[in-house]
């Protein structure tokens, strides 16, 4: 049972780092308001996964804990690191 939660917990940290990452690059990186949208709603869904997984960690007293709880506070810090860009309107089209 505990090798299923510790192989379980390491899966999700390495899905969570790899969107995560994306989401951050979507949002800081990319200029487009709806990317910037999705990037941030999927971020947000990620982190309750990996909220969720340490919660579970937590009551089994699984050994990866410590890592899923530091890449959940690098995650956050990746994303605020840098305010988000100006986003340009997703409607070029001027009235003039």
């Amino acid at each position: 049972m505990t090798m299923l939660v510790e192989l379980s917990v390491l899966v999700i940290m390495i899905f969570g780092l790899l969107l995560g990452s994306c989401c951050i690059y979507w949002v800081n990186v990319r200029p487009c308001a709806r990317l910037a949208r999705w990037g941030r709603c999927l971020f947000v869904v990620i982190l309750l996964i990996l909220g969720g997984a340490a919660l579970v960690a937590a009551l089994t007293r699984a050994e990866g804990l410590a890592p899923l709880g530091l890449l959940s506070g690098l995650l956050i810090v990746g994303m605020l690191w840098e305010g988000p860009v100006a986003v340009m309107p997703d409607d070029t089209t001027r009235s003039l």
